[in-house]
């Protein structure tokens, strides 16, 4: 068993290694070279992606969680039991919970660390490994949740020509009808899992001899079979993804959180995650687990409570005893 002090130091360390997405390179090559110190064979493949497999009883269960960040440099330091630091919460705090509930359990595992979880996912569009029975994604839920279903993400970008009329006209230039476009794909957007919200990527007006341009890239986080009001040209679409609250690998996230003694939460997130993509690739259930407070992703306050974090470990060792029995449901 590795003790609670070297978990922490691990965590530490994964999270002083400054890996915004495209940048993944070093902590990639600490992820296996602290795999080989536990006698653990790991590689990397094709597209970065960190992969280990350990051969137990049952089930095979992918841990599935990713190594890049978002921009933006957080000293790292502990204070008051939290280790402050980007990625502490999104999502290395989780991925160092994968890392030692994989090397602490006997279960029949598959640990991938990907990248470009913040761009375009591309390290779970190209993940290629045995077929999984179930997957747990790493994000943070909280130690106390498990997150059973994320919004999708729609990309698209409109352009629009004009030709130029004099300033003292009351028409419509590229920019104008630019901005009634993004009127009406919001015009339905709020709050909550089943309705759609998003925000302008990119914005730009110019003029071209005898023209008026505009370019406008927006983002829309999808419920389910979200379908938009104006369609542009799709630069990238992640459909929303939510398992049923009946699937065995959910009611066994909530025994395994119970068992440790803390009240389980069920949550659904308005963000967008490799879960989308890797539970339909693979056509199985699939859940997201991780300690830490989702409001603190990409912010400058960034911290993971640290007793959490140890206690998430102790959860997902627990949850992944009973899922290597589980009986996969049926298609």
């Amino acid at each position: 068993m590795v003790s609670e002090e070297e978990k922490i130091e691990f965590l530490k360390e994964l999270v002083s290694i400054y890996s915004p997405s495209g940048q993944e390179e070093e902590v990639a090559k600490f992820l296996v070279e602290s795999f080989e110190s536990f006698g653990v064979d790991a590689y990397i493949d094709e597209v970065g992606n960190v992969i280990a497999e350990k051969k137990g009883k049952g089930n095979r269960i992918l841990l599935a969680g990713h190594m890049d960040t978002v921009e933006g440099v957080i000293p790292v330091k502990i204070e008051n039991n939290y280790l402050w630091g980007r990625g502490s919460v999104d999502a290395k705090g989780p991925l160092a919970t994968f890392f030692f509930a994989f090397i602490e359990s006997k279960a029949n595992l598959i640990f991938a660390s990907l990248v470009d979880e913040e761009g375009f996912s591309k390290g779970a569009k190209n993940l290629s490994i045995p077929q999984p029975n179930f997957i747990i994604i790493g994000e943070p839920s909280g130690f106390d949740g498990v997150t059973i279903g994320y919004k999708g993400s729609l990309t698209m970008k409109f352009i629009e020509k004009v030709e130029k009329f004099h300033g003292s006209l009351s028409s419509k230039g590229a920019a104008e009808k630019l901005i009634e476009k993004w009127f009406e794909i919001s015009k339905d957007f709020n709050e909550g899992f089943d309705k759609p919200n998003g925000r302008i990527l990119r914005f730009e007006a110019y003029e071209r001899d005898f023209d008026f341009y505009g370019e406008m890239i927006v983002n829309i986080r999808t419920p389910i079979d979200y379908q938009p009001p104006i369609k542009g040209e799709i630069l990238d679409f992640v459909p929303a993804y939510e398992v049923s609250v009946k699937s065995p690998l959910v009611r066994t996230f909530v025994r395994a959180i119970r068992e440790n003694g803390i009240k389980p939460r069920l949550k659904k997130k308005s963000g967008t995650a490799d879960m989308n993509i890797l539970a339909p690739k693979f056509k199985v259930d699939a859940v997201a687990y991780g300690p830490g407070d989702s409001k603190l992703d990409h912010t400058p306050h960034e911290r993971l409570n640290l007793e959490e974090y140890l206690k998430a470990i102790k959860v997902l060792k627990t949850a992944l005893e009973e899922i290597k029995i589980l009986q996969p449901p049926k298609e």
